[in-house]
């Protein structure tokens, strides 16, 4: 099968990349441009932001909950705070990159 394929593939990369690129912004224009795309990415960064905020706000009740009752320590809420800014930090992170190239 990838005999038949990899050549085939081959000889007319170009002609598939053309044709992609032609389907991928005829559908973009069509659905209203990219306003309403960067408007939707713009809703799906927030909500997934609030989606991790919540995840990580439980991620450390557990862990205060769990050391208040000392069957974890408190050296390991520490962590997981440690742990939870570290991710806070890189997702900032992230988002000023995309600024940069936005």
């Amino acid at each position: 099968m990838n005999r038949i394929f990899n050549p085939l593939i081959a000889q007319h990369r170009k002609v598939a990349a053309a044709v992609a690129i032609a389907a991928a912004s005829s559908n973009a224009l069509a659905l209203g441009g990219l306003d309403k795309a960067k408007t939707a990415a713009d809703d799906i960064k927030t909500g997934l932001y609030a989606l991790v905020g919540v995840v990580a706000l439980t991620y450390l009740i557990y862990l205060g909950v769990m050391a208040f009752t000392e069957k974890k320590s408190w050296a390991d809420f520490g962590w997981g705070v440690v742990y939870v800014s570290l991710v806070g930090g890189a997702v900032a992170l992230g988002s000023w990159a995309w600024t940069l190239f936005a």
